[in-house]
């Protein structure tokens, strides 16, 4: 079997007389216009809004360090601000992706983009605390929109022969993200500089470094602007002259033909597609309220309750480990870094060090909010590992299949977690520490495309946002555990987090994928 007849899109329609309306198929024009400038746009776009999501997100891991003397934070304080953008994310995540099912992508994308940088930006200025924590929830709420939107307006743009291919190098920018986040860091916060605007409050470097964070979103979004919205969605939505317009347009910019030079005058609509739009139609919200909730009740019943439940308790553990502690990375990379015994130490015999030079530095009143060299190369050979694991995981799943990957990967993330108990070599620890937050990163997407197969075609879209969504709340509940228990009981810790690893690992062995 051919890869293009391998990889059938689920939405398309067979090729039949009995067909009820005339036209081509919207994947058959696809590959009739070709592979081209289009899709290169819609792919960096995509990357760059994905980019965008991980800077605002991840990169707390390094603001939360350099902001600790501004805002006074202990550790809890610094895991409350970490998780603030991943409780927006999950508060918003359904909606947004519900939205774009009703009204379009591209909206979607733009808006919440744009709202989402804006009050980033805001966030530079504030001085108090807990209304800088409420602005990054914020952000969070907003760029749950690139979040849960951003893979369908890529996917709809590209044959199903390159679909997978177009989202696997999307997902290489979650990688160079890895990278950006601490690389820009270094750069920014190497500088020396303060300006006072009150008495109370001065900008610092690491304010300008979120403006860093946020320019892929930027970028992105202009990228946007000059694109279409996805004609897929278009015709779901009986927009069918609109479709045709965004179809004739990709056509011309790819090929300069247009369509009718093709031989293609008309697309063929969908049979099943519902033209009711609750959103636009009620003036009741608790009316759409139970329309959004009837339409994701059968994943809650027989047949798909036992695999969506499993699913997400999968995605919650992937989640907790490699974003959960991956916050926390940075900070204990720069203890580690910062510790000037001369017997080697293993991780946690560094941070209960660590812990008593703070006390001393709070009884003479000084504040250390000093990243070293070593945490920032650190988190960047993270990031290429992380990269370079997207390339290799693509190779491997088509040999031992997605359940295999996933269990073993997580066996061995488990194992290293284990393992950072008790090693006292910095390579060792570092590599160790790669493989614990990469492996379960990588199994992300592995999921994703598992519960897209797990579910009725209409279900898909719902069943992965959720699935996200749900997953998200281990990245809060495992930043919260680090910062409560790292520092009194951190061998706990550790083992917490190999122990809800290897029980995922066990747990996907019970997924028919």
């Amino acid at each position: 079997m051919s890869s293009e007849s391998g990889q059938q899109d689920v939405e398309s329609k067979p090729k039949s007389a009995g067909s009820t309306s005339a036209g081509h198929e919207y994947e058959d024009v696809l590959q009739i216009i070709g592979f081209g400038r289009v899709q290169w746009i819609v792919l960096f776009a995509a990357g760059l809004l994905l980019m965008m999501v991980i800077n605002e997100t991840m990169g707390m891991s390094y603001i939360t360090i350099v902001s600790q003397c501004d805002f006074e934070m202990n550790s809890m304080d610094k895991a409350v601000m970490s998780a603030a953008s991943f409780i927006g994310i999950f508060c918003s995540s359904y909606f947004w992706g519900y939205l774009s099912d009703t009204i379009g992508r591209r909206p979607v994308l733009i808006y919440t983009t744009i709202a989402g940088n804006f009050l980033s930006l805001c966030s530079t200025v504030i001085p108090n605390y807990w209304l800088y924590v409420f602005i990054r929830f914020g952000v969070g709420f907003f760029i749950a929109g690139a979040s849960s939107t951003t893979y369908a307006y890529l996917g709809e743009f590209f044959t199903p022969r390159h679909r997978p291919i177009a989202i696997n190098y999307a997902s290489l920018f979650v990688g160079v993200s890895t990278v950006y986040v601490p690389a820009t860091a270094w750069l920014i916060l190497s500088m020396d500089w303060s300006v006072s605007v009150t008495d109370d409050f001065s900008l610092r470097p690491w304010r300008l470094l979120t403006i860093c964070y946020l320019l892929p979103g930027v970028v992105g979004t202009l990228m946007l602007w000059s694109l279409p919205e996805s004609p897929k969605i278009l015709m779901s939505l009986h927009k069918t002259e609109e479709a045709f317009a965004a179809v004739d347009w990709i056509a011309v910019t790819n090929s300069g033909k247009h369509l009718h030079e093709f031989k293609v005058h008309k697309l063929k609509t969908e049979d099943n597609a519902n033209g009711e739009n609750i959103l636009l139609i009620s003036k009741s919200a608790f009316t759409t309220i139970k329309k959004m909730w009837k339409e994701t009740m059968p994943l809650l019943r027989r047949p798909h309750l036992l695999n969506f439940v499993i699913s997400c308790t999968i995605m919650c553990g992937l989640f907790f480990s490699s974003s959960g502690m991956g916050l926390w990375y940075p900070e204990i990379q720069n203890r580690l870094g910062s510790n000037t015994a001369d017997d080697s130490m293993t991780v946690c015999q560094v941070i209960d060090a660590s812990i008593d030079q703070m006390q001393a530095n709070a009884t003479n009143k000084i504040c250390d909010d000093h990243i070293n060299t070593k945490s920032y190369i650190d988190t960047i050979t993270y990031g290429s590992a992380l990269i370079v694991g997207y390339i290799l995981m693509g190779l491997v799943i088509n040999t031992i299949g997605r359940k295999a990957s996933i269990s073993i990967g997580l066996t061995l993330a488990g194992a290293c977690a284990i393992a950072l108990i008790f090693i006292k070599d910095e390579v060792a620890i570092v590599v160790c520490f790669c493989l614990y937050l990469v492996l379960p990163g990588l199994c992300v997407s592995i999921l994703s495309g598992a519960v897209v197969d797990l579910v009725p075609t209409h279900l898909r879209g719902k069943a992965v946002c959720i699935c996200l969504m749900l997953g998200r709340t281990g990245s809060v509940f495992g930043s919260n555990i680090i910062g409560v228990l790292l520092e009194s009981y951190c061998s706990l810790t550790f083992g917490v987090f190999s122990g809800f690893v290897l029980v995922c690992a066990s747990l996907t062995l019970l997924l028919p994928i």
